[in-house]
């Protein structure tokens, strides 16, 4: 049980937490495909979540040429949550596609978050659904749309739905 609840909690910061900012957009296409996308070396590494209620470590590793492994770690111990993501960039703007592998293929769905690193911090924030009135069914679609609303506030969250501090270096 112990287990269980330190899983819900790393788990709650990335999934269960942008829902308290709005409601993130669940898509079932990534903004891209996978085999288009190059890996950003500066999300390479170990992020530190001090929130006092959910501190958690956050493991960004480069998985193949172009996807990262994204683990957690919360009271010392690795968590059994994988989840698999990857970059796409419009204009000059930076998303991660992010995608639970704990979950049956079939009921997977893509997280958007837009994310920019500076220094040692790294924030994020979700793509919300206000602006989706209709299901994208394509990559080509969605990132048409997100590009046509990019300067849209309606698209991301309002604040940040996670700031991370890289740890050590």
């Amino acid at each position: 049980m112990k287990t269980k609840m330190r899983t819900l909690g790393f788990l709650s910061v990335l999934f269960i937490l942008p829902f308290l900012c709005g409601c993130p957009y669940e898509s079932k296409v990534p903004l891209s495909g996978v085999s288009k996308a190059t890996i950003d070396p500066a999300l390479i590494g170990d992020w530190e979540h001090t929130d006092e209620e959910e501190p958690f470590t956050m493991i960004i590793q480069q998985f193949n040429e172009h996807e990262f492994l994204i683990m957690g770690i919360e009271e010392g111990e690795v968590q059994r949550d994988v989840m698999r993501g990857f970059v796409t960039v419009i204009e000059d703007e930076r998303f991660l596609n992010v995608q639970d592998t704990d979950v049956p293929p079939d009921k997977r769905v893509w997280y958007l978050a837009k994310y920019t690193i500076s220094g040692d911090t790294l924030t994020a924030w979700t793509v919300d659904d206000e602006l989706f009135t209709k299901p994208v069914t394509s990559s080509r679609a969605l990132y048409s749309f997100v590009k046509k609303h990019l300067n849209d506030k309606a698209l991301f969250s309002d604040d940040p739905f996670l700031v991370l501090k890289r740890v050590g270096e």
